[in-house]
């Protein structure tokens, strides 16, 4: 029998974060991979005709020095494409025209998303009393403290862009647990952020601050969990490697692996799970069974990713943001479209342009029984209504999700301190995934780094495990 430190089950960015860091710490640590590839959801292709496609998530924003420097270990530093000025612009969609958000004051007191009436009400913001409930619907929460019509035309497209949620089931103590405290606290969204913000103690010291980065690398996304893996080495990594059974057995773990057809056992002094929360309850089923049931309480939206390759000559709009949202009462197919070439120029050759179209999520799911050609045709119809985009795309390419982004809808909370419980009452267990503390990846990322931190703690302070022969 194999014996390990740690196993990680999961070769998303939350599991491929934790066993670098643990790697770096002269660790033993094994990656189990169900896939043919690691990265989860990061998938990036280069076609033969120049355009880089992400097929899931597509830009990573971060202030953190500890990511930039990670990327250096990692050697893919030069490999860095950061987005330019463009990037700050966004735009959200009203009566079928993208609007840009502005970002200063006096734009926003002049824009045309919201009506006089709808702005004078943010202003009451700061009266509005807080909730005695103990959590609160994202959309009901934003109803209150700042009006419907800000909620349904910029909250509401927010959300979906991000979480592809539905605002009426999702729980703002779990989606958004910083303005949820805020309100605790200061009986305000306003004054606790602002409070927050200036609440630092009397002495403490600051260190450099970073602005925050939008980024992405030459050959997409994907070149991040690749490099990971490429510095763990095949050894540490077990690409088409499905975990099937995992049991405490003394003072550690026992994992039973399908391995491209072969069954293992190994051991391991900790596990970390960073399987997705429906693959994660069958591991735990045989020793919690309301660990289990909290998992699989965790639901994940469809969806579908198209990308499009136009000449730029075909599209009217000058493209000249991040991309724009749709708000659901456009009842649009999409909910975003993303100018992924404006971003970063290189992800298309001269003279062309390259379009990220995002559909689906919670409101407007995916459904098997929608065929390629009409999610393609959809999209072709989103940019040529929306962008002024006209003729066929000379690229396309399609990627569904039937289980894209983790909902933090109401029980979250709750779910989460089962599995919280079960962490304390299994020294070793550890989870973590996009279901837990924020679905983007640099939270992913720091709280696969937080996750290992806690795990060298546990390791240094038992007796290590005895390696078999």
């Amino acid at each position: 029998m194999k014996s390990y430190d740690v196993v990680v089950v999961g070769g998303g960015i939350s599991g491929l974060s934790a066993a670098y860091t643990l790697y770096k710490r002269g660790l033993e640590v094994l990656v189990i991979e169900a896939g043919d590839e690691v990265g989860g959801a990061m998938r990036s292709i280069t076609t033969p005709e120049g355009y880089v496609f992400d097929c899931g998530p597509n830009t990573l924003a971060t202030k953190d020095p500890r990511l930039w420097a990670e990327l250096t270990d990692l050697g893919i530093a030069d490999r860095v494409v950061t987005a330019g000025r463009a990037g700050k612009r966004r735009y959200f969609l009203k009566d079928g025209k993208p609007l840009e958000i502005p970002n200063d004051p006096v734009g926003l007191a002049r824009m045309k998303h919201i009506s006089l009436k709808g702005k004078l009400r943010i202003l009451r913001e700061p009266f509005v009393p807080r909730t005695t409930s103990s959590d609160e619907s994202v959309a009901g929460f934003f109803d209150r403290r700042i009006g419907p019509e800000v909620m349904q035309r910029m909250i509401d497209p927010f959300v979906s862009g991000v979480y592809s949620g539905d605002p009426s089931k999702m729980s703002i103590k779990a989606t958004f647990p910083a303005i949820w405290e805020a309100e605790q606290r200061a009986g305000s969204i306003i004054k606790g952020l602002l409070g927050g913000r200036n609440g630092t103690k009397k002495g403490a010291v600051q260190g450099p601050k970073m602005r925050s980065v939008t980024l992405n690398f030459k050959g997409g996304i994907a070149e991040w969990p690749k490099a990971i893996a490429r510095v763990l080495g095949p050894q540490r990594v077990w690409r088409k490697a499905r975990a099937t059974g995992l049991h405490p057995v003394g003072a550690g773990w026992a994992l039973v692996v399908d391995r491209d057809g072969q069954i293992e056992t190994l051991e391991a002094a900790s596990v970390v799970v960073a399987a997705p929360a429906y693959a994660a309850a069958d591991l735990v089923s045989e020793f919690d069974a309301s660990a289990s049931t909290a998992l699989r309480g965790m639901t994940y939206s469809s969806m579908a990713v198209v990308n499009l390759g136009y000449r730029r000559s075909q599209v009217a709009h000058p493209l000249d943001g991040f991309g724009v949202l749709a708000p659901s009462c456009d009842r649009r197919n999409f909910l975003g479209l993303l100018w992924a070439s404006s971003l970063f120029p290189p992800f298309a050759p001269e003279g062309r342009v390259n379009i990220i179209d995002m559909m689906g999520g919670s409101l407007n799911p995916i459904r098997d029984t929608q065929s390629r050609e009409d999610l393609i045709a959809n999209a072709v119809t989103d940019s040529h209504a929306v962008l002024g985009a006209s003729g066929a795309p000379e690229v396309v390419n399609l990627t569904r999700w039937p289980r894209a982004v983790a909902q933090y809808n109401f029980g979250h909370v709750e779910r989460i301190a089962v599995l919280e419980r079960l962490e304390q009452a299994r020294p070793g267990l550890y989870f973590v995934g996009s279901y837990r503390g924020g679905v983007g990846m640099p939270k992913c990322w720091r709280n696969g780094v937080n996750t290992a931190d806690q795990v060298a703690t546990f390791l240094a302070a038992r007796p290590a495990l005895a390696v078999a022969d």
